[in-house]
């Protein structure tokens, strides 16, 4: 069970408890729920939209060739640019309708590519407007999620600290179940990308409405209140409520190496996963876990599987140890870039490097992505819940949000990074 009691100055427990851990797990829910539609998104793109859609006859054409970029761009731009935003926008009422409001756009834009994937067929003369549409809805998409992620960290900053963990639990246990989802769905539907589709779009509606229902639940607990009241009056007390320019430059200076820690974390991430490690091969000289992994799921395990279980177990550990402090966490981040020329000197991209190979194992590999990933959820989720515990409390919230500016800027100089990678792995 969580420890969900908060203390008074004498050491006694105050204000009401989390009954049967009913708020936790609702927002473990919350940080699960609303990344799935983004999540099934990317995992489903080079089958069903790539190859299925824009592919002719096995000849590529400029919507094959560009749809990953025009996605990635579509993401990234108004993710970022929302988070940004969010930390001025003032709505009227608590900071949740701003994670309520994106759960249900979400649910309107999963229902709206359902019905394009059941009732359009690919054909030449309808690419641009599929295109048109699928990326135009991509980016609302990715507008809700930028306001949620912001939103939903600053709501949960006036909880407990396991609060903040749940959160980024359900945020990798979301990428966990789409990995298990996919295992499954590639060896019962090998040759149907339609269907696989459905499944996994049918999937993320449903799971949706889940998390809107979790959303009202969690409103409608003593303890919820509770905590939101509280928070709300530490605010009031130091005339807070509301953000600007200063009070977020004292929320930085406060927390900026719990801030770099955030970036860090997730860039040296993103630079390695998912680009470097679905594009490493199987070693030459065949080990035990090659005899173990078919050549199908090759890239479902040791990528996808490996980094979103150990993401999972890394990020779950922070509800139960906290090591090390604040002061020190930045030296296990920044050692976490030693796995970037790891990787870079194992079997990535065998056609056109120019380098050696000096991990060429299919074991080494395995490890690594174990470690990598182990510490990408120990460290990230230690740092986000870290952050609004070293600012006064009525920063708190202010901090929050900014570490998830920090994360989605870690996310778009790791996918950055792993671009120049790119480059330099096959230029001598």
């Amino acid at each position: 069970m969580v420890n969900v009691e908060r203390l008074d100055a004498d050491g006694e427990t105050s204000g009401p408890i989390d009954k049967y851990n009913m708020v936790y797990y609702s927002v473990m829910i919350v940080g699960f729920g609303v990344l799935m539609p983004w999540n099934m998104f990317i995992t489903i793109a080079p089958e069903y939209y790539v190859h299925y859609w824009f592919t002719v006859n096995g000849t590529q054409t400029w919507f094959s060739k560009e749809f990953m970029s025009s996605l990635s761009i579509a993401a990234q731009l108004p993710n970022a640019s929302i988070n940004i935003l969010n930390l001025f926008l003032v709505i009227s009422g608590p900071l949740i309708y701003r994670v309520l409001a994106p759960v249900v756009a979400n649910i309107a834009n999963v229902a709206a590519v359902l019905a394009m994937v059941i009732f359009l067929t690919p054909s030449v003369g309808s690419m641009v407007a599929f295109f048109s549409a699928t990326i135009v809805i991509v980016v609302l998409i990715n507008i809700s999620n930028g306001l949620y992620e912001n939103s939903v960290f600053g709501v949960f900053a006036d909880f407990p600290h396991n609060y903040t963990s749940a959160l980024v639990i359900g945020n990798n246990l979301c990428g966990l179940i789409i990995s298990i989802l996919s295992i499954i769905v590639t060896i019962l539907l090998p040759e149907d990308p339609k269907s696989v589709a459905i499944v996994y779009f049918g999937i993320s509606l449903l799971i949706l409405v889940f998390c809107g229902l979790a959303l009202l639940n969690i409103t409608r607990q003593e303890f919820y209140h509770y905590h939101h009241i509280r928070g709300m009056e530490v605010r009031e007390k130091a005339s807070h409520e509301k953000p600007s320019p200063a009070i977020l430059w004292s929320a930085f200076t406060s927390s900026w190496p719990q801030l770099f820690n955030v970036w860090f974390s997730f860039s040296v991430t993103l630079t390695i996963f998912p680009v470097m490690t679905t594009a490493t091969s199987r070693s030459s000289d065949a080990d035990i876990w090659d005899s173990y992994i078919p050549d199908h799921l090759f890239v479902h395990v040791t990528s996808f599987l490996v980094f979103n279980l150990f993401a999972f177990f890394g990020a779950t550990l922070t509800s139960y140890v906290h090591f090390p402090s604040p002061r020190y966490l930045w030296i296990l981040v920044t050692l976490r870039a030693l796995f970037v020329p790891f990787f870079f000197f194992c079997n990535y991209r065998l056609a056109d490097r120019v380098y050696p190979v000096y991990f060429e194992s299919t074991g080494s590999f395995i490890a690594g992505g174990v470690l990598m990933a182990l510490t990408s959820g120990y460290c990230s989720s230690l740092s986000m819940i870290y952050t609004p515990r070293v600012v006064q409390p009525s920063l708190s919230r202010f901090a929050a949000q900014l570490s998830v500016c920090c994360l989605m800027l870690g996310l778009f100089s790791g996918a950055t990074f792993s671009l120049i990678i790119g480059r330099l792995i096959a230029w001598a």
